[in-house]
């Protein structure tokens, strides 16, 4: 493929469809967390200013692939023991958060990326865009270290985005990796609108 071609390939609306992309991602989070930590509400920030993409975030990560033909993108939550079983404490109860074993914590946290793939999975297949979900796998927050976060224009476009999210007192943090493959199968996005109803459902917990 050449030059021109590619070029050709790229709709001139690129920056709003990465824009909005990230933005449905954020959305899913936020609400996903809300649903499932019973918290009124659940606060995103943005990183520091210190920060830089590959730094350890946590002591664990959870992460889960959502691909198709048009999109690939691997959404990662990153966590430490505590918050987790916090968070995880008032769905599986107990004397205490102390109570919730490691295990049953980083549960916790792959249905939620399941969650969150789940509602991302939903919301682009209404708009025309169909992709699988693969199960979600942890593993320790050290291996962060050896992701490829640089930003690339050919031959895929690729990308990525850092948040942090508040519930309950408790810290998480997200971040995606996009991968466009097909970007104008994926133009249309960039025009669509969240509203109260986006991902608003009732999904229950079903730990895998």
């Amino acid at each position: 493929m050449n030059k021109t071609s590619v070029d050709e390939s790229v709709p001139p609306d690129l920056p709003a469809l990465k824009d909005k992309l990230r933005e449905l991602l954020r959305y899913a989070s936020v609400s996903r967390l809300r649903s499932h930590t019973g918290a009124a509400e659940v606060e995103a920030r943005e990183l520091g200013c210190g920060f830089s993409p590959g730094r350890i975030l946590a002591s664990n990560m959870v992460f889960i692939l959502v691909s198709g033909d048009a999109l690939r993108l691997t959404f990662k939550v990153h966590f430490n023991t505590g918050a987790a079983r916090n968070l995880a404490f008032g769905i599986f109860g107990g004397n205490s958060p102390a109570d919730i074993s490691e295990r049953l914590s980083i549960d916790y946290f792959k249905e939620y990326a399941n969650l969150v793939a789940g509602s991302i999975v939903t919301l682009l297949a209404e708009n025309g865009v169909e992709l699988g979900i693969s199960l979600p796998l942890s593993t320790r927050g050290f291996y962060e270290v050896f992701s490829d976060y640089a930003e690339k224009q050919r031959p895929i476009i690729t990308y990525c985005d850092f948040w942090e999210l508040r519930a309950n007192g408790h810290d998480i943090h997200c971040s995606t990796l996009f991968e466009i493959l097909n970007p104008r199968q994926l133009g249309h996005l960039a025009a669509y609108e969240i509203s109260e109803e986006t991902g608003n459902d009732d999904a229950e917990m079903d730990f895998l």
